[in-house]
Order: structure tokens, then sequence, then C-alpha cells
């Protein structure tokens, strides 16, 4: 029952900050790459600081090897890489079938296993990669203005698609070295260059503007500047214990059970709120479309 109740928590936790405030976030909020910026470093060190206190809570602090610093640098910009471009198709683009794109992302970490180590593909891990495909062609359908597609949202989808399997590949990678107990410190590096590569890429991406908008974040009224910290710090806290809930859940759960529940769960509720609450509208074709990429996820996850 344990499990049960922590695999609810993550679901949940995850749908709230991944998607709904996110997305809420990205479509009123966001002005420029700066915003952006700024969120993620937010949500990078309220993260920080969450695995910090759970992981002195369990006592899984350890020594760190060079190995585990190096790659925990590469995987914390692929990270924030991924995030921003996850919100930058939330911007433009409709929730339900962006998470539907990004999550398909596992592909890349399950065929990685095959070229790194040998591992064996299943059949229906094949058949997931059709749907996949088939998803994504799907997407882009010209008649259907309203569901907010467009071929700028398509690309920061398939960006952020790639970035987030490259942190699947890594995590893969460093869970079969010799230094995979070094695992919460791995996710703590990773957390912290994510905040420091956010906050050095906000002057950065302002001055790219050449004296265009300036960010909301800098000259936004003190309410605002509350919402963005209320929305950064459950977002920041909610992304940790998925982290950690999930890292648990992984050696507990058969992989047969855990991660098509997690991963299909969280696309279905995504679509639900997505159609319901958020009023997003779609052709036959992209309908056909979520249908085939949550398919493939389930395909993917089972095999």
């Amino acid at each position: 029952m344990m499990n049960v109740a922590l695999l609810i928590v993550s679901i949940l936790m995850n749908l709230v900050a991944s998607s709904i405030l996110k997305n809420d976030f990205c479509k009123k909020e966001v002005k420029n790459n700066g915003d952006l910026y700024a969120f993620n470093a937010l949500t990078s060190v309220l993260s920080v600081v969450t695995l910090g206190i759970m992981a002195v809570v369990m006592g899984s602090l350890t020594s760190v090897s060079m190995y585990t610093v190096l790659l925990g640098i590469l995987f914390g910009i692929v990270t924030a890489l991924a995030a921003i471009f996850n919100m930058k198709a939330l911007e433009c683009g409709p929730m339900s079938y962006t998470s539907v794109i990004i999550s398909c992302s596992l592909v890349i970490p399950s065929f990685s296993g095959l070229v790194l180590y040998g591992e064996p593909i299943a059949p229906l891990q094949y058949i997931g990669v059709v749907c996949m495909l088939a998803s994504f062609v799907c997407a882009m359908d010209k008649k259907n203005d309203k569901a907010g597609v467009s071929v700028k949202w398509f690309l920061y989808c398939m960006v952020s698609f790639l970035f987030n399997g490259s942190i699947g590949v890594m995590q893969k990678i460093h869970q079969n070295s010799s230094h995979k107990d070094e695992l919460s410190v791995f996710l703590l590096m990773a957390f912290l260059v994510s905040t420091v590569f956010s906050a050095i890429m906000i002057p950065v991406s302002l001055r790219s503007r050449k004296g265009g908008a300036e960010s909301r974040l800098t000259v936004t009224a003190k309410e605002k500047v509350k919402k963005y910290l209320v929305v950064g710090i459950i977002c920041g806290v909610f992304i940790a214990f998925c982290n950690q809930i999930n890292m648990y859940l992984s050696g507990e759960m058969d992989s047969v059970v855990f991660f098509p529940v997690v991963n299909g769960a969280y696309m279905i509720l995504t679509a639900i709120v997505g159609v319901l609450f958020l009023k997003e509208r779609f052709s036959v074709k992209q309908w056909i479309g979520l249908v085939l990429g949550t398919a493939a996820i389930f395909l993917l996850c089972m095999a």
C-alpha cells in the first residue's frame, strides 16, 4: 500500500509541476527567454535544497568521484536545456500533445541499451517506435489551427524530445558504472549545474534581444513576483520529490508495472486536463496521433 500511495503522489506531483503550473506560467507570464531561464533557475535551486535535505535525512550523501562530477555537469546542462525547450513548446502549443511527444523520448535510452550494453530489444518496442513516429506525423495538421500547433511548436517539442532522451542515456551510463552509489550526489550536482547555467543564460538571452522588450521578471509588480516565487517553489519541490520517489519505486516495483503506470497515468491525466479544463481541441488526425503516442509509451515501457 505504501508503494501505491507513493506512486499516486509522484504522478500527481508531476502532473501539477510539469504540466499544469508550467503550462499556465509559459502561456500567461513569459515574455522572452530570460523569463524561462529565470524560472528554471528558481525551480532548480529549490530542487537542490529539497534533494539535499532528503539526502541528509536518508544518509545517502557519499564522497564524490571526478567521474560523477564531470558527468553531473553535462547532465545538469542537458537537464536545463530540456526544461527550457519543454517550456518553449508549452508557450506556443497544446499541453497534452506536447507531453505525449516529449514522453516518447524514453525510446532513446531504451535503444541506447542495445548500442552501449548489448541489451536486447523486445518486439513490442519496435511496434512502439512505429506508433511514436505515426504520432509525430499526425501532430501537424494545418487544417486545425485551434489546437495551437505550428512548425515552431513541433520543433521545440523535438529538441526537448532529444534532450530528455539524452537525460535517460546519461542516467543509464552512470548507473551502469562503478560509481552508481553516488546517485544522490549525481542528482544534486545536476540540479546545481542547471541552476548556475540558467542564471548565466538570463543576461545572455536578454542582451541577445538588442534592446528588445525587458523581462517581466525584472519589471513586473510585486504581486507578479510573488506569483513567480510561489509557482517556482511548488515546481522545484515537487520535481525533487518526483525524482526521489521514482528512484525509490524503480527499485521496489516490477518494471512492467512501474513504468507503464507512471508514464501512462501521467499522459492520460494530462490529456484530460488539457481537453476538459484548458479547452484544447484537436482534429481527428491529431486525436489519432494522441492515441498512437500514448500507446507507444505503454508499449515501450511494458517491453
